[in-house]
């Protein structure tokens, strides 16, 4: 039988808060030098690009291959992949969520390809106004409807380094710019990428960095986190938008699977105490037990959002969110 909630009168029972902590959560090593990925949340797989290659290839999250489509436009190392997070229209074509999306900087200003992720069929292309041959990484960012493009720090000038642009996917013009070295002097792009968190910021790597940098979208900086034991020399980063995970890739050949990252928040269950029977006053004495350091082996954590601080206020209107049938 169903228990009754608990009233929110319970004396509140908070753990000493511990920083945002990246860890590892699996790796897997195709062949050759990756510049960009993507992950399809609709078939729990894995997209790459390789350096100058002629094809896209999907893997398993175990690193199985999968299938792969042929690259649109030119052969690249100055390039990036995107899963379509939601339906959009790029250009004047609308496509579906899960169509692949590559983003090619190698000359000149960076172009939008649309692929059918089964077919290979090349749906749609957008030339954009933005980028001096050395455009690394795109996103698509759901809540805005526009593109966020990254320039590496090769191109000349004090304004042509490390340049972030958020660009119309109506006609790949300019809509705001800002430069990470002049926020983050110590923050530079060389082989990398941009992907949008679940938060609605901006999460950049470099294969230069040894953390991955999150800024808002008009440009404010809000942390680095750094990279976990093992993952290094990073060119690509895709968001879970369905999960809890961020994929990276490496120069070196190697895929990621992170957690932990702050801007990633991923609420748990209402079956707090994991006894098959959600939103019962054992789940609520489970959760603020497990507050206070007390863990049952069966119940989840006492960072419940997700967010890399455990025993917070957040994961405490996290929890009751949840139990109200709300999202995190």
């Amino acid at each position: 039988m169903k228990h009754t909630l608990l009233p929110l009168t319970a004396a509140l029972v908070f753990a000493t808060p511990v920083p945002a902590q990246v860890t590892a959560l699996s790796q897997f090593s195709p062949t050759g030098t990756i510049i960009g990925i993507a992950f399809d949340p609709l078939t729990d797989s894995v997209w790459i690009v390789r350096s100058f290659g002629a094809d896209l290839r999907r893997y398993s999250r175990a690193g199985v291959f999968l299938s792969s489509v042929p690259r649109p436009g030119e052969s690249a190392n100055d390039a990036d992949l995107e899963v379509a997070p939601v339906g959009l229209t790029l250009g004047s074509t609308t496509i579906p969520a899960g169509t692949l999306l590559f983003i090619n900087g190698e000359s000149n200003a960076a172009e939008i390809y649309a692929v059918d992720p089964t077919s290979g069929a090349l749906l749609a292309t957008l030339p954009t106004a933005f980028g001096l041959s050395h455009v690394v990484g795109g996103a698509y960012h759901p809540g805005r409807g526009t593109f966020f493009l990254v320039q590496d720090r090769v191109p000349a000038g004090t304004i042509d380094d490390s340049v972030v642009a958020e660009v119309s996917a109506a006609n790949g013009s300019v809509l705001n710019t800002f430069q990470i070295t002049a926020i983050l002097p110590s923050y530079s792009v060389n082989y990398g990428d941009i992907d949008v968190a679940l938060n609605g910021n901006l999460l950049i790597v470099s294969d230069d960095e040894t953390a991955i940098a999150e800024f808002t979208p008009t440009g404010d900086f809000v942390q680095t986190m750094a990279l976990p034991s093992g993952v290094s020399s990073l060119s690509g980063i895709a968001v879970s938008q369905a999960g809890c995970e961020t994929w990276v890739s490496g120069t070196a050949g190697t895929v990621s699977s992170l957690g932990g990252l702050g801007a990633v928040p991923c609420c748990g269950s209402a079956d707090f105490d994991g006894d098959g029977d959600a939103g019962t006053d054992l789940d609520i004495e489970a959760f603020f037990a497990c507050l206070g350091g007390n863990c049952c082996p069966t119940c989840g954590s006492a960072d419940f959002d997700g967010d890399g601080d455990s025993g917070t206020d957040l994961d405490i209107e996290a929890f009751f969110r949840v139990l109200g049938g709300g999202n995190c």
